[in-house]
C-alpha cells in the first residue's frame, strides 16, 4: 500500500495526506522541538528574579520561546519565578600516575521556586543538577578551558530547559 502511495500512480494528494497524518501523529504524542515547550496560560505572564549572567539570559530566552510574557515588575505578573541559586563547581575526576588531574567533573546547580504575586508557593523550592565530565590535557590548557566553558553553557541551557519543562506541567494553578 505504501509503495502505491509513494509511486506516481496515486499522485501528490495521497503523499500530502500521508505527510499530514505523520505530522499530526508527532504533535499528538507530545513531541516538541527542543526549546519549544508550551506554558499554560495561567503562568505565561511572569516576572523572573535570577542572578545576572548567562544562565538568566538562557532561561529568559527559553521562556520567551515557550510563550512567556516576561513582566518588567513583580506587580505586573501573574507568577514570580525566583532562581535563588545558579552556581557551578569543578572537582577532580581522575588522576594520572603522577597524581595530576587528567579529568574534571563539572556540576551546575539551580534552585528555584514559582510563587504567586502574594508570595505563596505554586511550586516549592526545587533543585536541579547537571553534571558533565571532561578530560584535561596539561599540554592543551587553552583547549581544555574552552571545552569547560562550552560544557558549562550547555549545562545552563539544559537546566533552563528542565525548568521550563517542569513549569509546563503546571496545569492546576488559577491566577487571581
Amino acid at each position: 500500500m505504501f509503495r502505491e502511495i509513494l509511486s506516481n500512480k496515486v499522485g501528490n494528494t495521497a503523499r500530502l495526506m500521508l505527510l499530514l497524518v505523520l505530522g499530526t501523529s508527532l504533535t499528538a504524542c507530545g513531541f516538541h522541538l527542543r526549546g519549544n515547550i508550551p506554558l499554560s496560560e495561567e503562568i505565561k505572564n511572569m516576572y523572573v528574579i535570577a542572578p545576572q549572567g548567562s544562565f538568566k539570559d538562557q532561561l529568559e530566552s527559553i521562556l520567551s520561546r515557550a510563550g512567556a510574557q516576561l513582566a518588567e515588575t513583580k506587580g505586573g505578573a501573574d507568577v514570580v519565578l525566583r532562581v535563588t541559586d545558579a552556581s557551578s563547581d569543578r572537582t577532580v575526576g581522575t588522576l594520572d600516575e603522577r597524581g595530576k588531574a587528567n579529568s574534571y567533573n563539572l556540576r551546575f546547580k539551580v534552585t528555584y521556586t514559582l510563587d504567586d504575586p502574594e508570595g505563596e508557593a505554586i511550586r516549592k523550592s526545587t533543585k536541579l543538577y547537571e553534571n558533565r565530565r571532561y578530560d584535561f590535557n596539561p599540554e592543551a590548557v587553552i583547549e581544555s578551558e574552552s571545552e569547560e566553558a562550552e560544557l558549562l553553557e550547555d549545562m545552563e541551557q539544559d537546566a533552563a530547559l528542565r525548568i521550563v519543562r517542569q513549569l509546563s506541567a503546571i496545569t492546576d494553578y488559577q491566577a487571581k
